[in-house]
């Protein structure tokens, strides 16, 4: 087997659905007979444990501490489907060595075929770093305003650590006004890698602590996953580029960089990515904003 496929599944906002793409994908990949480890980056507010069944008593965070090894953290969750979860407890992300990312994800590389990064919301260098240490980046994003302005600054925050952006998920579509995913994926200047319909078993399969890809197969959810799952098996990776010098290579070098594009984005956009955190005084992107390149958000064709 040779070097495996690093997948970052990166979006800053919170809420759009990273943790229940990447769990999913890595089901369906499954699935598809190939092999899969589903790394949990979210340090601070590890939530793995609630959409899959196992309890871990090694975890991402003592891998980073340096008190295990790598294999001994991971968990199979199907036959070909093994999982990394991060900590639970806050007390145990103060002792993580954030740096020591790169060597964890070089050591999985020639186990598997696909490694997929779960990275957490907001702007951090714990955020930011898996960016270089995966061969691409997937965005995920819903279709609401918000999420897409926060995609769009996800991407170019990717850009600017030579992040190699391969497109763009969309979960939760078919509701509102908004317009359809091909035409987000338009506006964001990406790819639109797949979209998932909104779907009640996706809910129903959380509240069991299943994906649903197991939980409702048949589904509209479980079908576009395997969609994806399909489209990126057989698909190449941008890592298999010769000149490309950036992938996989981490260190401390890029941990502070890193830094400095957390600080330098803190201190552009204070109240956090294109304040997503504050309430919108509307449902629209109105045509003419600079910032949206004159796309009007709301499909009014479907009024």
């Amino acid at each position: 087997m040779g070097d495996g496929r690093v997948i970052a599944i990166a979006g800053a906002k919170g809420g759009v659905g990273k943790t229940t793409t990447a769990v999913n994908i890595g089901v369906a990949l499954e699935e598809a007979g190939e092999t899969v480890a589903v790394v949990e980056l979210d340090l601070a507010m590890a939530n793995i444990l609630d959409f899959l069944q196992f309890e871990p008593d090694r975890t991402l965070h003592d891998v980073l501490s340096g008190t295990v090894q790598t294999s001994e953290a991971l968990y199979p969750v199907e036959d070909r489907l093994h999982v990394l979860p991060a900590g639970t407890e806050l007390a145990e992300f103060n002792a993580v060595n954030v740096a020591a990312l790169a060597p964890v994800i070089r050591s999985l590389r020639p186990a598997y075929d696909f490694v997929l990064l779960d990275t957490a919301a907001g702007v951090s260098p714990e955020t930011i770093y898996p960016l270089r240490l995966a061969d691409e980046v997937i965005i995920c994003s819903t279709p609401r305003v918000s999420s897409i302005r926060d995609a769009k600054k996800t991407i170019e925050l990717s850009n600017r650590v030579s992040g190699d952006v391969s497109g763009v998920i969309f979960n939760r579509t078919g509701t509102g006004r908004a317009p359809p995913p091909d035409r987000l994926a338009g506006f964001l200047d990406a790819d639109l890698i797949g979209a998932i319909p909104e779907d009640d078993t996706v809910a129903a399969a959380q509240d069991m602590s299943e994906p649903v890809t197991s939980f409702a197969p048949e589904s509209r959810a479980a079908a576009a996953f395997h969609e994806i799952a399909d489209t990126l098996a057989l698909s190449e990776s941008p890592g298999d580029d010769e000149d490309n010098e950036v992938l996989g290579r981490g260190g401390v070098s890029d941990l502070k960089n890193a830094e400095e594009i957390a600080q330098s984005a803190a201190e552009a956009d204070p109240d956090g990515m294109g304040g997503a955190t504050q309430p919108l005084e509307t449902d629209e992107l109105a045509t003419g904003d600079p910032d949206d390149n004159g796309f009007e958000f709301v499909d009014r064709t479907r009024e």
